[in-house]
């Protein structure tokens, strides 16, 4: 496990610094092609170097603190790869008309494949290199950077229904208006509509790229794992059914835990699939630990159970909240694994104290404080991304599912 993670850092370095290479040889190259002086191309090198050093270090910063959304944490160089062609991208359109420049998409893109902060920042880098090349003005940088940040800010999460109408609309919206503003106001020509059409022409490129960008990110991010994730929940799974036969009340907490899950990762806009699925789970090594009647130590038992991971296809979301959830020496990162830690915690002590006596009131309010009190004071998400903010807000949920707690009698 070490060595692949020191091979994977390794593959972040080689990725940052051919990029760094490739857009230093390309700031060069259009220099020499557009005979610029040596001072200026000597500063368009040196800006764009470390423009691109920044990127890849954020990159990996992202990922290393599980920052990035969806599952981009496990699929670096999958931003890198998108970082490459944006690149490419980039200098090409140091040889198009200024308002043909597609940089709306190449900032959503980047943040749909990185995350926002990501995104914002390696666009408005990639923007720089294309403002360094060409010599255009000042204003144009500022015309694509805000017209950038509106669509990285529209598209900041997109959940499984895929809702991109509105957030498409008001991007492409933003961008003619940017583009009316910067390029038609400023000709210097009699205003007609002979002028509208470029910035019109970017406007209508930019949305049919868009559209085949959000497709396959549907395809191949938000999809991905959908059906994988319906047969693992489906109450017909077979991992689910041996559990329920073998051990119906960790069965049985596991639905309601999966419940709270789902509810609160939604709310968080965390990723609701994988921690839901996390919850059907989290319990499933009892089956391990109910066959160890031959001495077999728990490392065994463990090693065992993240094998099965593997040949259930568990999806990495998944695979990695478990772990977090399960090993108890393994440090908790991620806002999912949290939810599902204060889940299963608020599950199990009010079904322990429903079954003591099934006929009893409990003061809900009080039984979820002690409960939050006494997992923030054990310091189990010390090292966990979750804010004190979300932590209220996860306990605030908790608190208005009283009609649902009497399920649990």
């Amino acid at each position: 496990m070490g060595e692949k993670k020191r091979n994977y850092r390794w593959y972040h370095l080689i990725a940052g610094i051919g990029l760094l290479v490739l857009a230093v040889a390309g700031i060069w190259l259009i220099g020499t092609i557009s005979q610029a002086g040596q001072d200026i191309q000597l500063r368009n090198m040196v800006i764009t170097a470390m423009g691109m050093a920044v990127i890849s270090l954020l990159a990996r910063q992202e990922a290393g603190e599980h920052l990035m959304q969806y599952d981009n944490n496990e699929h670096i160089l999958r931003f890198f790869l998108c970082l490459g062609i944006c690149l490419a991208v980039a200098l090409a359109c140091i040889f198009l008309p200024v308002g043909a420049w597609p940089f709306l998409v190449i900032y959503i893109t980047l943040a749909l494949y990185g995350s926002t902060f990501l995104g914002a920042a390696a666009g408005s880098v990639l923007l720089m290199i294309a403002v360094l090349g060409s010599g255009v003005q000042s204003h144009m940088f500022v015309m694509y950077l805000v017209s950038g940040m509106i669509g990285v800010s529209l598209f900041r999460r997109l959940d499984v229904d895929f809702k991109v109408g509105i957030p498409l609309a008001i991007s492409l919206m933003s961008l003619l208006v940017c583009e009316t503003a910067n390029v038609v106001l400023f000709a210097n020509e009699r205003l007609d509509m002979e002028l509208f059409v470029v910035p019109a022409a970017n406007v209508i490129i930019s949305a049919i790229l868009l559209l085949g960008i959000l497709k396959l990110f549907s395809q191949s991010v938000i999809y991905r794992y959908r059906v994988t994730y319906m047969e693992l929940t489906a109450p017909e799974c077979e991992l689910l059914t041996r559990l329920k036969e073998e051990a119906r009340e960790d069965y049985y907490q596991s639905m309601h835990t999966a419940y709270f899950c789902e509810r609160i990762a939604g709310r968080l806009e965390l990723d609701v699939q994988a921690v839901k699925a996390a919850g059907f789970y989290h319990k499933i090594g009892v089956l391990y630990q109910s066959r160890s009647e031959d001495g077999q130590d728990l490392g065994d038992t463990g090693k065992e159970l993240f094998e099965m991971f593997h040949r259930q296809h568990f999806p990495p979301v998944m695979q990695e909240v478990l772990k977090e959830y399960l090993i108890p020496d393994r440090a908790v990162r991620r806002k999912e694994t949290a939810v599902l830690i204060m889940a299963d915690a608020v599950t199990a002590s009010i079904i322990h104290l429903l079954a003591a006596d099934k006929g009893r009131d409990l003061d809900y309010d009080r039984i979820i404080d002690s409960i939050f009190k006494i997992k923030l004071d054990s310091g189990v998400l010390n090292q966990c991304l979750i804010s004190m903010s979300e932590i209220t807000q996860m306990k605030k949920i908790f608190k208005e599912e009283k009609l649902y707690y009497d399920f649990l009698r």
